[in-house]
């Protein structure tokens, strides 16, 4: 009977300690997954913000008061005007001649020559003369080898001293909305900042879910404009939080554009 009991005893013993190894493992595997889906969802954002903000059309980036909000205008393809209708030109106020974009590229959107001026009218596509063309230009019969851009009447207020010509689409932003990050496309152009959030798409295809495990008013966007030196850099600060617990990941990046004007 005591050979019996010790047994028991044993087992007893052997029985529980097996249980809280096999408890203890399952929770520390539960744990790894928590984590790396929270370091996941924090890299996908911070690429999906990295690469898009990487081609922004230099002059173009802008936030909102808030600093919960960057816009930028997205670089579609890039090549040397030849002639364009620039204040005090002479040229066609239809047309720009450029050397020709890879056929791989679009070969049409909005153009842009040096626009490092208000970044306020960078943004308006109401003005006759700009950094932008106000309306969508096609490309045109060729002369004499050279891409002919056409488009309504519009005059660029200044050349480029490398004669840059970007072929540009509509302006995109992201913003931070709660505990959410959207991106947001095909809006139009929003001449003052401070009107971005009401022209904000509020539904899919134009508002595009980035992340829902955001700290609620965590995302922080700074411009840093260009100098003689460096080139642009954006940065943001977000912190990600994992809603079964309380652990939390801080992402700090800088992104520097690299384009010039």
């Amino acid at each position: 009977m005591v050979e019996m009991i010790i047994v028991i005893v044993i087992l007893a013993v052997l029985s529980v300690g097996s249980v809280q190894f096999i408890s203890y493992s399952a929770l520390g595997y539960v744990d790894t997954v928590r984590r790396s889906e929270l370091a996941s969802s924090a890299t996908i954002a911070n690429e999906k913000i990295s690469r898009l903000v990487r081609d922004a059309l230099p002059g173009s980036v802008r936030t909102n008061s808030g600093q919960s909000c960057v816009e930028f205008i997205p670089v579609l393809a890039a090549t040397k005007y030849i002639e364009a209708p620039i204040v005090g030109s002479v040229a066609s106020l239809t047309q720009v001649k450029a050397v020709p974009i890879d056929t791989a590229l679009p070969q049409t959107g909005y153009l842009a020559i040096y626009p490092l001026g208000d970044i306020n009218r960078v943004y308006n596509d109401t003005l006759a003369s700009g950094y932008i063309t106000n309306q969508v230009a096609v490309i045109g019969t060729p002369d004499a080898g050279a891409s002919v851009f056409t488009f309504a009447s519009f005059q660029f207020l200044l050349g480029s001293p490398l004669q840059r010509l970007f072929v540009t689409s509509q302006p995109v932003a992201f913003c931070q909305d709660g505990s959410v990050l959207y991106f947001y496309r095909n809006y139009g152009f929003v001449g003052d900042v401070s009107n971005l959030a009401a022209a904000l798409p509020t539904s899919v295809p134009n508002r595009l879910l980035v992340s829902d495990q955001l700290q609620a008013s965590s995302v922080v966007f700074n411009f840093l404009p260009s100098s003689l030196r460096r080139n642009a850099v954006v940065s943001f600060q977000m912190e990600f939080i994992n809603s079964n617990s309380s652990e939390s990941l801080v992402v700090n990046q800088e992104v520097q554009i690299r384009n010039v004007p």
